[in-house]
């Protein structure tokens, strides 16, 4: 299968002078994760929502940042006739998720890790590598959870959240409240709620959080997480025992224990 045969045809691009904060409402009104951003109608970088959660929320910047002052450049870009195999390679090389598609130097398309794993599941392993000798139907959701899970206090500044989420690597914090877990904060929470909003000044965790949580016990079968993340379109399920927080399981968890629940994610087709 080649790349044209997988890519998304419509891409949402703008202007290396746009300001980040109208990218973000862009962002949220199309419901994407990225943006390509151009300089003369040409296609020079890339801009996605954790990059804004970095660069602009994590930074403390504020006034009008431009797009082309946080943009990921020069481009890693690919061919319409190239292979899958090969965007696969790409992606999984530079630890990105998305490749703008270029023929004869005008953008024709975009190729998702999405697009990819919808089409074909079968290439699951090239972005989550899976451990062996694994029965996935065996496996309960504290078999495959993260068991470190950073937590940050309701009345924490979401500037403090976004260093913090920064420094680790990670995409999302549980909130709590009197140490007891009440929501979920993600990098594109703070893309949507912060940076498109434009929004100034101290902002505290419990206004942009998620809640109630949505979560899940320890024992419970894989398969249950796979529906409860799938119903409700979310990557994360913090794990509560006795309403004690012990865990977080992702989308990335289950992928690398248990690849074949692939098509709960990706329904090919969807």
């Amino acid at each position: 299968m080649k790349v044209k045969d997988v890519m998304t045809r419509e891409v949402i691009t703008e202007d290396e002078n746009v300001s980040v904060t109208v990218i973000s409402r862009d962002m949220e009104l199309s419901g994407i994760g990225s943006v390509v951003i151009t300089s003369g109608g040409r296609p020079a970088g890339i801009v996605t929502d954790r990059d804004i959660m970095q660069k602009i929320c994590a930074a403390r910047r504020t006034g009008s940042v431009k797009a082309k002052e946080i943009m990921s450049s020069p481009l890693i870009i690919i061919g319409p006739e190239a292979s899958v195999e090969k965007a696969c390679e790409l992606m999984t090389e530079n630890d990105i998720r998305r490749l703008p598609v270029l023929e004869n130097d005008e953008l024709v398309g975009i190729i998702s890790v999405r697009n990819i794993l919808t089409r074909t599941p079968e290439h699951v392993h090239k972005f989550y590598p899976a451990e062996e000798g694994i029965v996935a139907e065996l496996l309960e959701v504290g078999d495959v959870m993260t068991r470190d899970v950073i937590t940050e206090d309701e009345l924490t500044p979401v500037s403090k959240i976004s260093e913090d989420m920064e420094t680790t690597g990670i995409g999302s914090v549980v909130i709590t409240s009197e140490n007891k877990p009440i929501g979920i904060v993600t990098d594109r929470d703070i893309m949507v709620k912060i940076c498109a909003t434009g929004r100034t000044g101290e902002v505290k965790a419990k206004e942009i959080m998620s809640s109630p949580l949505i979560s899940i016990a320890p024992g419970a079968p894989l398969e249950m997480a796979c529906e409860l993340l799938a119903a409700n379109d979310i990557r994360r399920l913090p794990v509560l025992e006795n309403d004690e927080l012990v865990g977080i399981i992702s989308v990335r968890n289950i992928l690398t224990k248990a690849p074949e629940h692939v098509r709960k994610f990706y329904p090919e087709g969807g």
